[in-house]
């Protein structure tokens, strides 16, 4: 059964959301307390389900434009998990490349580049951005409202790998977005200014 924001509701939050919380924190209490007594467990469910009730409207964000209400957690686990890992080795790739411009090997050429990418949830919009900023010789600089990233890359490897929208398109599987990913190389600003107002 599907639950959307008009379904029953716990605290504000919808049912799925409470239910899913639940058992998250519940399997993190066994799994961390290591305790598997009746006691211990019936005491980790009474605080998981509490803790659900208390944090779980805090974990509902709303999407400005739409109105539409996103739960944070709410994302393909599987997809996630090998999302981190992929996302891993970018970070030792482009640590090498950053290595490599670092000693002189590449060049380095500093651009502003630009990218549409509108996703709807905004936690999907805050794994992107954060994810280029984790990966070394880019950083997000800002995102609008209309999807639209501006991103500072050091180097041509680094442009063009933000160019190829790989790491975009997997934020939009793990979330279930339907966006389409728009390159905008013509937007791209190789002088930047030393000095800003």
């Amino acid at each position: 059964m599907k639950f959307n924001s008009g379904n029953f509701k716990v605290n504000g939050a919808p049912l799925a959301y409470f239910i899913g919380l639940t058992v998250i924190l519940y399997a993190c209490w066994i799994l961390l307390s290591g305790r598997f007594e009746a006691k211990f467990l019936i005491m980790g469910f009474v605080f998981a389900v509490a803790t659900a009730y208390i944090c779980g409207p805090f974990l509902i964000v709303r999407n400005i434009s739409t109105g539409r209400e996103f739960f944070l957690l709410d994302a393909r686990p599987v997809k996630a998990f090998r999302y981190v890992f992929w996302l891993l080795w970018q970070i030792v790739l482009a640590t090498l490349d950053v290595t490599s411009a670092t000693f002189g090997v590449v060049e380095t050429r500093p651009r502003i580049i630009f990218f549409k990418m509108p996703f709807e949830n905004p936690m999907a919009s805050a794994v992107l951005a954060n994810s280029i900023i984790l990966t070394p010789g880019t950083i997000t600089l800002d995102v609008s409202e209309e999807g639209v990233f501006e991103i500072h890359a050091l180097t041509k490897a680094a442009a063009d790998g933000v160019f190829e929208g790989t790491m975009q398109r997997k934020v939009a599987e793990i979330f279930r977005e339907t966006c389409q990913f728009v390159p905008m190389p013509e937007a791209t600003l190789t002088e930047i200014p030393k000095e800003i107002d």
